[in-house]
Order: C-alpha cells, then structure tokens, then sequence
C-alpha cells in the first residue's frame, strides 16, 4: 500500500513538474551558437493587450459612504440603550432628511431599523438583529448593508437616540 501511495505521488509530482516546465518554456531546445540565427520579427512577439480604463460608477456606491453625504458626530448619537455588537455608524443623506444605517450582516444574522418617535430635539431609530434558531446551520459570508431611514424633517442638531426594537 505504501509503495502505491509512493508511486502516485512520485507520478503526481513529476506530471506537476512537467507542466510547469513547459508552460515557462524551460523544456525547449537550448539555443546554440554555432548556426546563424534568425531575427526576430514583430509578428512573432507578443503584444500586450492594453488595459481597459475603469468604468464610471453609475449611481451611488455599494460601500462606504456616497460623495456628497454626511456622518453623523459621534456627539450626536445616544447609543447608550444599545446592547454591545448592535450597529451604531450613520450618516446623513444628501437630501438632509435621510438617515442611513450602515450595518454588516451575514450567515443567519439580520439586521433592521425604523424610527420611531421624532421631536424637535431628538429622533428615536429603533434597531433590531435577528438571529437564527439554535442549531440552525448559517451560510459564511458578511455584507454591509445601508438602512435608509426617512425623517419628516432635517436632522440638524437633533439628537440621534439608538434603541433596540
């Protein structure tokens, strides 16, 4: 049984090795010097294909904030009645009147957000993260994810107040 696994291991490696050699071109013939040599023309070398410019982003971007939007100061946000690991970055729209929950879910893990109560001083954003039952399997990935939360008025000085619900 040894021997076998030798054997395929041996044949493994030497097929590994030959393929490599020939993809770098270490197994052709060695160039000699006592025959005339043939110049190399320009169709025989090839040419690199150029690079393709980046394309414009249309609309806003997938991550991280859009030109033109606004962080919310942490001095502004109460994020006190939030349980730790709970989502606490946001910022403002570019319309002014749109908060937006910037958050990572993934696997079984799900996040939502609402506002709740709205004075002149402060707007309540109620955030919730569900969660799979136990012993459930979860897919292994993470997304951020952007929760746009409607105001009925400008932000402004008004204290953004973070509680789970």
């Amino acid at each position: 049984m040894r021997t076998t696994v030798k054997l395929l291991g041996t044949g493994l490696l030497l097929l590994t090795v030959t393929a490599c050699g020939a993809s770098t071109g270490a197994g052709g013939p060695a160039a000699s010097s006592a025959g005339p040599s043939t110049p190399t023309t320009l169709s025989s070398v090839p040419t690199p294909t150029p690079a393709l410019p980046p394309s414009q982003t249309v609309g806003r971007p997938t991550q991280g904030i859009a030109p033109g939007d606004d962080v919310v100061a942490e001095t502004q946000v109460d994020a006190r009645g939030l349980p730790e690991g709970y989502p606490r970055s946001l910022f403002r729209a570019i319309d002014g009147r749109t908060l937006v929950l910037q958050a990572e879910e993934g696997g079984c893990r799900r996040i939502s957000a609402r506002v709740g109560e709205q004075t002149a001083q402060q707007v309540v954003v109620l955030v919730a993260v569900g969660s799979a039952p136990k012993g459930q399997l979860c897919p292994d990935y993470i997304r951020e994810i952007k929760i746009p939360l409607a105001l009925d008025a400008p932000l402004g000085t008004r204290t953004v107040v973070l509680r789970q619900g």
